[in-house]
């Protein structure tokens, strides 16, 4: 079951970027970092630093998307690769509770790192449907062309299918 969640939650990824593959680098370079992390949450890949390693590269996305990403869709996908990397570095917790100290330690951080999964789901669901009546309250003045209905709609499904496999691999035992 793991397996097709990380097949899913990385095809999620490959669709965000995807969306972006006709513009610049700076636009479709921090959408290139998430199915990079993606490996890393492989099952069976290799412990927590690359999760960690993962975790950071996903905050510098973010903070590049916010600062230079595509003007029409840099909140979103801001908020997309925030969750990611919150889900990340719950997996990261998670890993060290499998292969940590004696069991109550790991069965804590394990709960902990559940509640961090939902509660990490539920403000990016909030955020996403602030980011749209935001958008429907003061809509953007974009001197630069708006992406097509394609590229919306690979965004838009790929960061729905990135954040919700993560979320669900990380919420099953």
């Amino acid at each position: 079951m793991h397996e097709v969640l990380w097949v899913t939650g990385l095809v999620g990824g490959v669709l965000c970027l995807a969306s972006h593959l006709p513009s610049p680098a700076r636009q479709w370079l921090p959408q290139a970092v998430a199915p990079a992390v993606m490996l890393a949450m492989a099952p069976g890949a290799g412990g927590r630093a690359p999760l960690v390693a993962g975790t950071a590269a996903l905050v510098v996305a973010c903070l590049w998307q916010l600062r230079a990403g595509c003007a029409c869709r840099r909140t979103v996908e801001s908020v997309n690769l925030a969750a990611m990397a919150l889900l990340t570095a719950a997996a990261a917790v998670v890993e060290q509770s499998h292969h940590g100290g004696d069991g109550s330690v790991g069965l804590a951080s394990a709960e902990l790192a559940l509640w961090q999964v939902l509660f990490c789901v539920a403000c990016w669901s909030v955020a996403r449907a602030g980011v749209a009546l935001v958008r429907q309250a003061w809509p953007p003045r974009i001197a630069e062309h708006p992406p097509g209905r394609r590229a919306l709609l690979l965004g838009e499904v790929g960061g729905g299918l990135m954040v919700t496999a993560m979320a669900v691999m990380l919420g099953l035992p």
